[in-house]
């Protein structure tokens, strides 16, 4: 029994301590809550007035394309190309000096004096001095320095999710590679505004509440993390 319990007990702490490792960036929660994809919405068909050279029914108005009309994406469903260029850089320096002294002097002297039958005294037969000196001083001098850089280049093709009541689109997608046992994952999404789209291409710094992934599973995401005893040591250690 005794040997069961310890067996138990063995375990239950690998199990635990196996929870303190880190999961691979591709198994952590998304920054995007939606989906990355929709099905195109069925159009709707109005019916033409009699007499007209179109066709009896046709593409609703709100839907319709005209011939010399630019293919940039408008409907739900439709697809826009997203240049991912991200740079962002930020520095930090700081510090502090501080300096105090102080110095203190004191003393108190005695001269010697003569008795009345005109011989000086043996007690006080030279000068009795008393001194005093104190100083002291504190000096204290900080620096920090800190500093970060972050580059994300690519494309990306994104499907149009929700057209906004101003015309803005609801824009969502996302890219799998896999390479042998390294999968890398990048998934990208926001609000894009079709008067910054050039042809059917938008920059990623045009669009508003980017949500821009790049993720990873396999042996390099691995590496990338301590192992979840490093990671014991160092939440529990007191230094």
């Amino acid at each position: 029994m005794k040997k069961i319990a310890l067996l138990l007990t063995v375990l239950s702490a690998l199990t635990v301590l196996t929870g303190c490792a880190e999961l691979p960036s591709q198994a952590k929660p998304s920054l995007l809550k939606s989906e990355t994809t929709i099905r195109p919405q069925p159009q709707e068909m109005t019916t033409a007035s009699r007499g007209s050279l179109v066709p009896a029914a046709q593409v609703s108005p709100a839907a319709f394309r005209g011939l010399f009309e630019d293919r940039r994406a408008a409907r739900v469903g439709d697809t826009l190309t997203v240049l991912l260029n991200e740079t962002t850089r930020a520095s930090k320096d700081g510090g502090t000096s501080a300096s105090r002294s102080s110095a203190n002097n004191a003393s108190f002297g005695m001269n010697a004096s003569k008795s009345r039958s005109g011989t000086t005294s043996s007690a006080a037969s030279g000068d009795a001095k008393l001194g005093m000196t104190n100083s002291g001083g504190s000096n204290f001098d900080s620096k920090g320095v800190s500093s970060a850089s972050n580059q994300f280049s690519g494309t990306i093709t994104v499907t149009v999710l929700e057209v906004l009541s101003n015309g803005n689109l609801n824009v969502a997608g996302e890219k799998r590679l896999a390479v042998g046992t390294e999968e890398e994952v990048i998934r990208f999404g926001g609000i894009v505004s079709p008067v910054n789209l050039q042809g059917n291409t938008i920059l990623s710094s045009q669009v508003a509440d980017a949500r821009i992934e790049y993720r990873g599973a396999g042996i390099t995401d691995e590496v990338k993390s301590p192992s979840w005893l490093t990671k014991l040591f160092v939440r529990y250690s007191p230094n």
